[in-house]
This record gives C-alpha cells, structure tokens and sequence, in this order.
C-alpha cells in the first residue's frame, strides 16, 4: 500500500490539493479494520483541520443498496413477494406501455406484455427509466412537454410526498423495454422506496432508522441530516474540480449520510451471521441473477457508463465480465484496472464514493470522498491505486 499512500498523500497536499480528503479502509468478516488510511483536509481553508476517521460522507447512488435490504426483509416477513405485481401496491405501474423508436424515425407505443415485479425493480430490469434516458428526452421534446409536468409526476409517488392515495394512470413516462428483457439503470430505486413507504406507511428513511441503522448501532447514519447535528458537523466538506483547482461545491446534504465505521459495520453484518437479513436473501444480495444467454445480461455489459470507471473496466473492454444481484453490480471475472476479483459485490456514488465487498473471502473495502464530478479522472486512478494494492495485500 506504500504506493497508494504516496500518492494520496502527494494529491492532498497544500497548496494545491487534487482531493480534498480521502478515508480508505479494508474490513474482515466481522466489519473491523484490516488497514485504515486517512489523507488530507475536513475542508478547503488553509487552517483546516486533518480530515477526521469519523467524517461523515453523502453517498449517493453508493448507498442505494440499504434500501435493497430493507425490501428484502419485507419479503422475508412475508409482507411482499419478489414476482407477484407490484403495481398492487403502485398503481402507478398499472398498463404502462413500452416506448420503441422505428427505423423511419417513428416513435411506438405498445402494451407491456409483463408486469413489473420486485424482482424486476432490484435488479434494475423493469425496463423504467430516469427522464434524462435519450429515448424518452426525444419522446417528450416531440411531444412539447416540459419540466414541469414531468417533475409533479415524480413528486405523486415519492414516498416523502405522500399525503393521500395516488389515482391510476398518473404515471406517464413508459418503459423502454419488456420488463426483464433488458437493463437499465435508474429510477428503479425511486420505486422501491416508495413500494417500501406503502407497505409499512412510514417514511423509508425511518424505515431504514429503525430496521437497520438502529439493529446495528449504527449511530452515525440518517436520512434526515438536517435533524442531526452530530452528523453534520463532521460531514467532509464537498469540493469540485474547476480546471486544475479544487472549489468548494454546492452543500448537497440531503439523503443517506453516514460515516465510514458504520459503513463497515453494515458490510460485516451482510458478510457474518447477519441481523439483517436470512441466507436465502443474502445469496440473491450477492450472486448475480442475470442468465448469461438473456437479453438482460447482454443490455448490462453494453450500457457500462454507470459502473465501469469506479470498477476498473477499460474503455473498448469486449465481453466485460459483470452481472448484477439483487444488490449491485457483481464481479465475473478479475477486472484489469482495480484487480477486483472475480465474486466482488460493487457499486458507487456521485461523489467519487466507491465500495467492493466480497462475501467468500470475507473482505470489504471502501474508497470514501466528497468530490464532483462523478468518475472525476484524478480521483478514479487514486481509488484504483488502492484497489490493486488493497487486493494484492489481503485478497
């Protein structure tokens, strides 16, 4: 590791600091240490002080996964299913129609011959997708409709703006494929927090409070950090790259907060004789669900943007060996950039906030900092650096 702390220590050193701060740690099974390396500043002033081991971090999409975990106890509880229609519960998701474009330019409509399911959902399959998907951007441009009317639609089901029950049929964005015949990345995540708020009719961020983050003791983790001072004042101060210099960026403490010993906490629940969830549960967590023949599986390895910086793919990679579980993005064979080893559950977050666990080898590790834009170069070689060095030492 001797490399990588070099040149950490190089990128965060004054006057001119490539990163602000970074918290690199390596766990065993049961969530403790196995290296834990810190480098430098909490924030952007000269007189600031070293960056604390206890920061407190925005995830991001890095933290995704909890929610996951939580819909995964609602069926082990027997309260949802993983293939039975979730649109009982969204009706949203009632006759919704697939969005094709012919090759005269034409866009389609056609009923969806399946219906969204959990599973679907986890797996980032149901064929739903984030407005800014080019498909549906050109869609709605040739139909003139704007902003507005897209953003009260995602405010009806989110499961913060729940205040009575939605009518069928307000949801109007189509999928962009049959679900489980393809795989795209996005607002998935939004449905399964709202799926999980329904069932139990609570917020999800007490949800997760409660069934989770208390089960654990972890103690410095919310999704109310505006409510929690402990945690906001020790959260590492957000920066951007401006060229050559680091700017401080805009406060972006909203959604899951949480410092990196409660991360590892969480990990080595999900590696050990976990709380949390059951055997069967784990195993779909960690081991991909994609059939190598399927249509699904071909969609992943094609639509890399989301996943292959971070991971350590090379651009122009062919036949890049990942699946996906029905909890992130999963390691098929040895990745060439970060030496992440075939087995390796993975994923990340907008600010450069990276982390790999591997269940068999008992092995977590985490690459934590606050820093835009998402797979900013400089950033993504450090945390490769220490991929290949953490792996090389411990795997």
């Amino acid at each position: 590791m001797d490399t990588f702390e070099k040149k950490l220590a190089e990128a965060t050193s004054y006057p001119n600091p490539q990163v602000l701060g970074v918290i690199a740690t390596v766990i065993d099974r049961s969530g403790q240490p196995l290296y834990h390396h810190t480098s430098g500043s909490q924030c952007l002033t000269p007189s600031s002080p070293p960056i604390n081991p206890n920061s407190t971090f925005v995830l991001g999409s890095a933290g995704k996964f909890i929610t996951h975990i939580a819909a995964l106890q609602l069926v082990e509880r027997g309260l949802l299913t993983l293939d039975s229609p979730v649109s009982d519960h969204l009706i949203e998701l009632q006759d919704l129609q697939i969005l094709r474009k012919s090759s005269s330019g034409e866009f389609q409509l056609t009923p969806a011959k399946k219906e969204i399911t959990l599973r679907h959902l986890l797996s980032q399959t149901s064929g739903l997708t984030d407005e800014d998907h080019p498909l549906v951007k050109e869609w709605r441009e040739k139909r003139g409709e704007n902003d507005t009317l897209v953003h009260g639609q995602w405010a009806s089901y989110h499961p913060e703006f729940l205040k009575e029950a939605p009518k069928a049929g307000t949801f109007k964005t189509p999928l962009v494929f049959e679900p489980g015949e393809g795989w795209c990345y996005g607002a998935n995540i939004e449905w399964i927090g709202a799926l999980i708020s329904r069932v139990l009719e609570r917020p999800l961020g007490r949800v997760i409070q409660e069934e989770i983050f208390a089960k654990l003791g972890m103690r410095s983790s919310t999704y109310s950090p505006g409510e929690r001072e402990d945690v906001r004042e020790r959260v590492l101060r957000m920066v951007e790259r401006k060229g050559e210099a680091l700017v401080e960026g805009e406060g972006m403490l909203y959604g899951l907060v949480m410092s990196v010993p409660d991360l590892c906490t969480l990990f080595g629940d999900l590696m050990g004789e976990s709380q949390l969830l059951g055997r069967e549960s784990l195993e779909l967590f960690f081991e991909g669900q994609l059939v190598d023949s399927g249509r699904a599986r071909k969609c992943l390895r094609g639509d890399t943007e989301n996943y292959a910086a971070p991971a350590g793919i090379p651009s122009g990679m062919k036949e890049v060996p990942v699946n996906y579980s029905l909890g992130a993005l999963v390691v098929d064979g040895k990745l060439p950039l970060s030496d992440i080893p075939k087995g390796t559950l993975t994923w990340n977050g907008m600010p450069n906030f990276i982390w790999a666990v591997h269940r068999e080898k008992g092995l977590g590790m985490i690459f934590a900092t606050q820093l835009l834009p998402v797979d900013d170069e400089k950033t993504v070689e450090l945390a490769m650096e220490f991929f290949r060095g953490a792996w090389g030492r411990f795997g």
